[in-house]
């Protein structure tokens, strides 16, 4: 795994004024097994401008993961199909019969993927099964993540239409990325809406030891998520997985992360836009 990039996050660099453009959405971008991979495409084209600020031709990507059906995550796939021809699209099966909204402001809202985008390009679209396998060598897809855990909640707002009904999403169109590596297991989860405890457990019983590193938000909202709830999940992460990174960022509100900070020393770090995995990365070439 090498050439790992936030494309596009919610935060901008630490650094003003910063060249890259932010937006409420999220894409990953990183080289495995001789592919280029993207992980989403934020909720525009803006992915696009700030991979071509990093010399990146999306044009060249092989494989495209759809994390789960948020268009804050699908939303720039107009601008992705403009650009690639060949890539294949990987997305959950449950998208075919499924549609999801948010009832944060009283009234349903549909924050799906534009289905026009199934329509029109069917044949590059890959529905993937509730399970977890390897797409290449040494990246796995997981497509079966427990539910363990409490979910955070962040997704009490959240809703799912299947077979004509209204049910709060289970969150099973979630995917997450598994890349096998010499100094370990990284996760790449966008949301991470079945909540990181869940998420990691799937990737240590698919791996057959724990993830090294994680990388993606954690939905956790600073009006939703107390103190207490954050220290016990702080305390749980650092018993279960000591020597766990996290790096994070998008739906990880900014007091949420001062706390994981806090309670998690030289653990965590916050991403943004156009951050790059320098070190991290060659370490795990």
């Amino acid at each position: 795994m090498k050439n790992a990039y936030i494309l596009v996050d919610n935060r901008p660099a630490p650094v003003s004024p910063s060249r890259f453009l932010t937006e409420h959405g999220l894409a990953i971008f990183f080289e495995a097994d001789n592919k280029k991979w993207l992980v989403d495409t934020g909720a525009s084209g803006a992915f696009l401008e700030n991979a071509t600020l990093l010399g990146l031709d999306i044009a060249q990507v092989d494989c495209l993961i759809l994390s789960h059906n948020h268009n804050d995550h699908t939303g720039g796939l107009e601008h992705f199909f403009k650009h690639n021809k060949t890539a294949s699209v990987y997305l959950s099966e449950w998208i075919k019969k499924s549609s999801c909204y948010s009832i944060k402001e009283g009234t349903p809202k549909d924050i799906g993927i534009d289905r026009e985008w199934l329509r029109t390009y069917e044949n590059r679209f890959v529905y993937h099964p509730k399970q977890n396998v390897f797409l290449t060598k040494n990246v796995a897809l997981l497509g079966d993540i427990p539910s363990i855990y409490p979910l955070p909640m962040g997704n009490t707002t959240l809703g799912l239409q299947y077979d004509g009904k209204h049910i709060p999403d289970p969150f099973d169109h979630e995917l997450a990325l598994l890349v096998h590596t010499p100094c370990g297991e990284v996760i790449l989860s966008s949301c991470t809406h079945k909540g990181i405890l869940n998420t990691l457990e799937a990737a240590r019983v698919f791996a057959g030891k724990p993830p090294s590193f994680f990388i993606g938000g954690l939905h956790l909202k600073d009006d939703l998520e107390s103190e207490e709830q954050l220290a016990t999940l702080s305390d749980f992460l650092k018993k279960g997985y000591p020597k766990l990174h996290i790096y994070t960022g998008h739906c990880t509100g900014d007091a949420s992360f001062g706390i994981l900070e806090e309670q998690m020393p030289y653990q965590v770090t916050l991403f943004y836009s156009g951050y790059k995995f320098g070190q991290f990365c060659q370490q795990i070439m």
